[in-house]
């Protein structure tokens, strides 16, 4: 189905500019702002009846996170990626969600304009596309709520993790796949451009993780085996992606592809599966969810009409890698950003 990939995507070459800086140096960023899915969103879509999309917002979501141990709207036990970047920026958490910036207001430190569903393009959830929150971000920009001295020291994280692709089963062909795959990354190019212009100076993209090691897609082996064939589709995106980054950005620092498929393939799908990496190790179930729901078609969190659960929860999410469906654990995540921190500080020039 992809033979005609060229697989020039790796864990070596994964980004598109890897900076190095001379130890001792620390740089300060003024802004942090989040663009993506439900990988980096910490609340932006609103609590309503629980339901497959504002589940995040109901237990067991957030079991983990701090004292209150109480939802936030993430889709995790507790932290999700844009958490850790912040904290790799030297703050405690993502900032503020561009839903709570009340009254023109917004957080010193910057917005999460992330939600849970998003894609390129509009998707069944009718969450605001990328370009969507980008249009936020220039609005509030114009309407001087995000102050013009945050842009001349920020990061801004693009987490698109694969919510387009919903649609390609319906697709006829191996060309139109593959031809929406680049409508995806041109998408994807396209916005990064357009974060640059509006002044951001260092984007963050994530490439797509292996995708068919997805407890979703490794439910049917009873969470053995990856789904090869769907691996493919994420390696051809990363590759079309990282050439297209190369081409939209006019200075060879400003991105940098942040290779979500080494790392997470690190953990649940080494290549040498009698050579466990320490990284991997605290993880016994790793293609198993924690949060995982009796019905195939059911999620985390369903309950039937009396209230009673149609799921059931691990009792330590820290041995299991993925929290749901589709969603790293709090432990996860932390276990990914490990492997991508340093490469993240160099380029981002910080040294501490």
């Amino acid at each position: 189905m992809y033979a005609m990939v060229d697989y020039q995507y790796s864990s070596t070459a994964s980004h598109v500019e890897s900076a190095r800086t001379s130890p001792g140096t620390f740089h300060w960023y003024n802004g942090l702002f989040v663009f993506g899915d439900s990988f980096a969103d910490t609340g932006n879509f609103p609590k309503s009846n629980l339901s497959e999309v504002t589940r995040e917002w109901y237990k067991p979501y957030g079991i983990s996170h701090g004292f209150l141990r109480d939802p936030t709207g993430r889709f995790s036990d507790g932290l999700v990626q844009s958490d850790f970047i912040a904290k790799i920026l030297g703050r405690s958490k993502a900032p503020q969600t561009y839903r709570s910036t009340k009254d023109n207001s917004a957080d010193q430190f910057g917005v999460n304009f992330a939600v849970g569903g998003a894609g390129v393009f509009e998707v069944p959830r009718k969450a605001p596309t990328l370009a969507e929150q980008i249009d936020s971000f220039k609005e509030m920009l114009d309407g001087r709520t995000i102050g013009k001295w945050q842009l001349k020291e920020s990061v801004a994280l693009v987490a698109i993790s694969g919510n387009d692709y919903a649609r390609v089963a319906n697709m006829s062909s191996d060309g139109e796949i593959l031809d929406f795959i680049g409508n995806v990354t041109d998408g994807m190019a396209k916005g990064v451009e357009r974060l640059l212009e509006l002044g951001v100076t260092k984007v963050l993209v994530n490439a797509l993780p292996p995708l068919g090691c997805t407890p979703w897609q490794a439910r049917p082996s009873n969470y053995t085996k990856c789904k090869e064939h769907v691996n493919m589709a994420a390696d051809f995106h990363n590759n079309d992606l990282g050439k297209k980054l190369k081409n939209a950005t006019k200075s060879d620092d400003s991105v940098y592809l942040l290779d979500l498929n080494w790392a997470f393939n690190t953990i649940v799908d080494p290549l040498d599966p009698h050579d466990i990496p320490q990284v991997a190790k605290q993880f016994k179930n790793k293609l198993k969810p924690c949060c995982d729901s009796f019905d195939p078609n059911g999620y985390c969190g369903q309950v039937d009409e009396d209230g009673g659960a149609q799921y059931s929860v691990c009792s330590d999410p820290e041995k299991h890698f993925f929290w749901d469906d589709v969603h790293p654990t709090q432990a996860g995540w932390e276990a990914i950003m490990e492997q991508l921190e340093q490469d993240i500080k160099d380029f981002l020039h910080i040294s501490y």
